[in-house]
């Protein structure tokens, strides 16, 4: 159901569809009633919403900076429109679900409509220190349990043999669900300071996933990748030229200065400067939390405030888009529905604007 801002939308957009309309759909979207059923453009008027559509598909195909979000889908039966993919923000280009398996039929339909309405496409993230992460915490509970005197009857495998296991089973959600893509995901570290035996056990564990990547990759070529993290740390970074964007996350930058020295800290030999994404978080809905989606002033909001940057120019690298962590927070905006992210969408393609 849309209110009638809508109406008002089709009245002032009808000689600039072209143009105006790629910005999205976000007077579609304000907060409203949900028990009232007003008819929607898509209804009123088909011909010109089919037309909005078919312009919004190829402004995404076109040269233009990217957005990139994720979005919290655990709730399977929304009890609020922010849990609804399909209130994304039309402009919206990759969706990365937070939750990729057990996905309802109610999920399905809204990725599939809109990724054949608006050509949005939908990524999960499959993550090394994720992985490395679990299997330490799984290996301390053995060990413990080992020490209290249990039997073990299924003893953990050696880690390359569970990360092969976890990748796996990641990748079967692609062909399961219709996924566009996967984001790849490594922080890592510095070799620098190891030792011999620390540094063979690291770069065996780097070699088993790169590989693993680099051959799902080869046999997915139609599948989209992406890679999210510290490029600087990976030791071969011959993969990178087969992703589509570079994705570094910038929660922690209070400044547009931490934006740039982020970048220039992952721009190093072997790392491609012309695909790279700035990512950082939106608000918190914890009225307390008055650190998390601000930068250092404690006043700029970091969507808002990444997005000047990412529209800026930039010497010895290119900033293809922008990320938005935990996109759907946005959704609950005091100044309109989806607010920042709008915003962001209108200041890193101002070509866009009215």
């Amino acid at each position: 159901m849309k209110n009638i801002s809508k109406y008002k939308f089709v009245l002032y957009g009808m000689g600039l569809i072209a143009s105006s309309l790629f910005s999205s759909c976000d007077d579609w979207v304000e907060t409203e009633s949900l028990d009232i059923n007003q008819a929607g453009i898509e209804d009123e008027n088909p011909a010109l919403y089919a037309d909005y559509l078919e312009n919004l598909r190829a402004y995404k195909n076109s040269d233009h900076k990217s957005i990139f979000v994720s979005f919290d889908n655990q709730i399977k039966q929304p009890y609020n429109r922010a849990q609804h993919i399909n209130v994304i923000p039309d402009s919206t280009d990759i969706v990365s679900l937070i939750y990729p398996n057990n996905l309802v039929e109610r999920e399905i339909q809204e990725i599939n409509e809109t990724r054949e309405n608006k050509g949005t496409k939908f990524v999960f993230t499959v993550s090394f220190d994720a992985i490395k992460l679990n299997y330490t915490q799984l290996k301390s509970e053995e060990d413990k349990a080992r020490e209290d005197g249990e039997e073990i009857v299924s003893p953990l495998p050696t880690f390359i043999n569970y990360m092969v296991d976890s990748l796996h089973n990641s990748f079967s959600l692609v062909k399961k669900y219709n996924y566009d893509g996967v984001c790849f995901a490594y922080e890592g570290k510095s070799i620098l300071h190891m030792t011999e035996q620390e540094k063979a056990e690291y770069m065996s564990y780097h070699n088993a996933f790169i590989g693993i990547l680099k051959d799902w990759s080869t046999r997915n070529a139609d599948k989209m990748v992406l890679f999210q993290g510290k490029p600087q740390n990976l030791l071969d970074k011959s993969f990178l030229t087969d992703c589509k964007y570079i994705i570094i996350p910038c929660s922690d930058a209070g400044n547009s200065s931490k934006l740039s020295y982020n970048i220039y800290s992952a721009a190093v030999e072997g790392v491609p400067t012309d695909r790279f994404i700035v990512a950082v978080e939106t608000i918190s809905l914890d009225p307390a939390d008055m650190k998390t989606g601000y930068w250092a002033d404690g006043v700029t909001h970091s969507v808002e405030g990444a997005s000047v940057w990412v529209a800026a120019e930039h010497e010895g690298f290119k900033v293809a888009g922008m990320g938005i962590y935990n996109v759907s927070n946005d959704f609950f905006s005091s100044e309109r529905v989806y607010h920042y992210t709008r915003m962001a969408i209108d200041n890193i393609n101002p070509s866009l604007k009215n």
